[in-house]
């Protein structure tokens, strides 16, 4: 629900847990294939009782990546894809959606897509220039962080691709394929203690908390807003970048030193090799060392490495700030060096600032005597008193003589606004006065004063919080009916399912009961469904499991860590089976819970007594 009907979503917050309406027709459309592949697979059910199911992938870097991979393969294969209407990812798993949604209808020839994505995935180089070109951009940015260092190297050797595109380029494509919702953490709530509330997901058309319900446009995900209204208009970051975020893992300090050194080294190496050869042609011409600025592995470039270099000394995040404020340096020292044009250093300007500190509303410009006008229609979105706009501009019409009509607010008022107040006496103008939040459009919107106070929004991989997207998959509007849970976690198989009951008993979310027995735990079987009235049905499958490891699970999670090199296309093959068969081998038990769901979906008439008298 849009708490400022008079402007376009895309310049306000909208405080709501309900869907917007973008995903609202995406879902209506996309529900009759839905219906369509059901009715396909002898599945009685109609428009008002097909369950929406949705698919999730779990974080593990590259084995979920290519796991996922392998699985939505094989729901093809089973003529299965068509009945999914969510696709949602956590870290790893956000690294195979987004190569599979470059394609418009990727959903209806996942083989060739599949094929593509893993020739890349082996056949492709990292290339460091391009890793620099990109950076030397990201760079400039005051938001530039370790993620985007992260997205340029890591991320980028495992993708092999620098997809230069946006999340909301996806809003406007039909209904041909999942919806896709990528999921990530507020790293500051989350430290703060609460991990509910922490919970934000990325699609393609809005951006936002899951729990609170405070969403923004996608396109406008990384502006300013000020009081639920958009200041400062800043361009969205780029696939690559949002890969980077979701599966950054930051908080295994270790292990991303390890790979960002590798990394560095590698840039580094290249970067000084490049150097010493373009220096033995040019040494003596220091004009044409300066025309070879944009060069990625100009001196620029090279600088910007070398301070980067400095990161591997770094024991915590209060170093690496330090450490990026040094790049931040660079990039002004280079600013400094560039050549302004003698008009704009000799113009004079007039000392203007902000008339909000002031009166936070044009009154005094509106109330001109000569614009005659007649009625204001004030919108208030100012923080603190949602009346301070309109008793100064009554102030300021007293003292100047200006005709206003009288303002008087009560103490309840000021406690709790409603959403429309009418001012007016004889020969003043009328004005309706409207506070931004109000009794009214916020009756289902809590936003903790966290959210609205912060000056940015630090987000991680959401798989150091939970390691599957259960939170935006069970948000209470998508209605979601059944579960389809890939787990391609390390450690613990059913630690995701665990924790996600554990969430839904804490929130008050349906959720069946999860009982895991020891031998379980130990030896995991290769398809479980909890269920139970009046929640949704969870089909939860472990990767590597009893059945297609042929006994053998220890040996496979050794083969396929978390962190490893990047994989061959043996290695690749084998893992792209091997989770395929999580579905291929279940293919009727999926089947036939499905047709349970719909089954559930369809409430018997209640008898109605009636009394004529």
């Amino acid at each position: 629900m849009s708490f400022l009907q008079e402007q376009s979503e895309s310049e306000t917050v909208r405080l709501s847990k309900s869907l917007n309406e973008g995903e609202i027709k995406y879902v209506q459309d996309r529900m009759v294939r839905v219906e369509k592949c059901l009715k396909d697979h002898g599945i009685q059910c109609e428009s008002n009782n097909v369950p929406h199911i949705a698919v999730l992938g779990s974080g593990g870097g590259q084995r979920a990546m290519i796991g996922l991979l392998g699985c939505i393969d094989q729901l093809y294969e089973a003529n299965l894809l068509d009945s999914i209407l969510y696709l949602c990812g956590v870290s790893g798993s956000t690294w195979c959606m987004t190569p599979m949604y470059e394609d418009a209808a990727w959903s209806s020839k996942v083989p060739s897509v599949k094929d593509d994505l893993v020739e890349r995935l082996t056949e492709t180089d990292f290339s460091v220039s391009e890793s620099i070109k990109w950076l030397s951009q990201a760079v400039e940015d005051e938001n530039y962080s370790l993620t985007d260092f992260w997205a340029a190297t890591v991320v980028y050797d495992v993708v092999k691709k620098i997809d230069t595109t946006c999340l909301s380029d996806l809003k406007d494509r039909d209904a041909t394929n999942p919806y896709p919702i990528y999921t990530v953490n507020d790293q500051v709530i989350k430290h703060e203690g609460d991990k509910t509330d922490s919970w934000f997901e990325l699609s393609p058309h809005e951006v936002g908390y899951s729990h609170i319900g405070a969403f923004v446009d996608t396109s406008s995900s990384r502006s300013k807003f000020e009081d639920g209204v958009l200041k400062q208009e800043t361009a969205e970051k780029d696939m690559l970048y949002l890969q980077g975020l979701c599966g950054s893992a930051l908080a295994d300090w270790k292990e991303t030193r390890k790979h960002i050194l590798q990394k560095i080294n590698h840039i580094f190496q290249f970067g000084n090799e490049q150097k010493a050869k373009a220096s033995a042609e040019k040494k003596e011409k220091e004009k044409e060392e300066k025309e070879r600025k944009g060069d990625p592995l100009d001196d620029m470039a090279t600088e910007m490495v070398e301070s980067l270099l400095q990161l591997i000394d770094c024991e915590d995040y209060k170093e690496v700030d330090k450490v990026l404020q040094k790049i931040h340096s660079v990039q002004d020292k280079i600013m400094l060096e560039a050549e302004v044009p003698e008009e704009v250093l000799s113009n004079e300007h007039t000392h203007l600032e902000d008339a909000g500190l002031v009166m936070n509303s044009p009154y005094v410009a509106a109330l001109r005597p000569d614009r005659k006008v007649k009625l204001i229609l004030s919108f208030d979105f100012s923080a603190g008193d949602p009346f301070m706009t309109v008793t100064q501009a009554a102030e300021h019409c007293k003292q100047t003589g200006i005709p206003f009509p009288p303002v008087d607010i009560s103490e309840e008022d000021k406690m709790q606004p409603k959403d429309f107040y009418v001012f007016k006496s004889e020969n003043t103008p009328t004005v309706i006065h409207i506070p931004l939040f109000n009794m009214v459009n916020c009756e289902d919107a809590e936003v903790p004063e966290k959210v609205l106070s912060k000056e940015r929004t630090h987000l991680e991989d959401a798989g150091l919080v939970m390691n599957s997207p259960y939170v935006a998959a069970l948000r209470p509007d998508r209605k979601v009916k059944l579960i389809l849970s890939f787990d391609f976690s390390a450690g613990d198989p059913f630690m995701t399912v665990t924790q996600a009951a554990e969430h839904c008993k804490q929130t008050g979310i349906p959720f069946p009961p999860v009982d895991i027995s020891e031998e379980d735990k130990m030896q995991p079987k290769d398809f479980y469904v909890f269920k139970s009235e009046n929640t949704p049905t969870v089909i939860h499958i472990p990767l590597f499991n009893m059945v297609n490891c042929e006994g053998d699970v220890a040996k496979w999670r050794e083969t396929y860590p978390t962190f490893r090199n990047a994989y061959d296309r043996e290695t690749m093959d084998e893992l792209i089976r091997v989770s395929g068969l999580n579905v291929a081998n279940n293919k009727n038990r999926i089947l036939q819970e499905i047709s349970d769901a719909c089954k559930k979906m369809i409430q018997p008439a209640k008898r109605r007594h009636v009394c004529l008298i």
